[in-house]
């Protein structure tokens, strides 16, 4: 006997489904401004002793010095303004099937990566980190280098937890009757 399959393939009315915009974001921990202006004071402290080297040995570098030290000092202000707008305008939500981070501020980019997709989660303190007592969490996805996710700035104690956190339900995702069993 044949029996008849009807297709159906209907339009999603776009307006029924959520709205990611509206979740409000865990920002990065204030003292993470602090460590970028650090690793910006290094950087550009290197480049300012590099230039002030070659302006005092060498005569060519010297005869531009006027026009190259206020293109240092505003491509060097320009760095801070940006990261500073850039630092304001991140932030992440742990949801029940997913992680949003959002970051930029000319392209602003939101990555939202179901938990699924998760492979591996790294937990990272660089040194001025340990010293404010931050961290990063990294998640690496099956979706190659585009779904990765890098979150910077969040106090240790809660990467750690929401690490655990997300170690605990991949561990559900991968193994459903072993939760099961814990009830039991």
């Amino acid at each position: 006997m044949c029996t008849e399959n009807t297709f159906t393939n209907e339009v999603i009315n776009l307006d029924l489904l959520p709205k990611y915009e509206n979740i409000r974001l865990s920002r990065p921990h204030a003292d993470y401004w602090k460590i970028i202006r650090i690793n910006l004071l290094i950087i550009f402290g290197l480049l300012g002793m590099i230039m002030g080297i070659l302006i005092c040995f060498i005569d060519e570098v010297k005869a531009n010095s006027t026009w190259m030290i206020p293109v240092y000092v505003a491509f060097s202000g320009s760095f801070f303004f940006l990261f500073s707008a850039s630092f304001k305008k991140r932030g992440y939500a742990i949801r029940t099937h997913d992680i949003i981070y959002k970051r930029g501020i000319i392209a602003e980019s939101t990555t939202i990566v179901p938990l699924n997709r998760i492979q591996h989660i790294e937990l990272n303190e660089g040194l001025f980190s340990r010293m404010y007592k931050l961290g990063s969490l990294q998640l690496f996805t099956a979706g190659g280098q585009t779904g990765h996710i890098h979150i910077s700035g969040i106090a240790i104690d809660e990467a750690k937890r929401i690490r655990d956190l997300l170690l605990k339900k991949l561990d559900q995702l991968e193994h459903p009757s072993a939760d099961l069993n814990t009830n039991e």
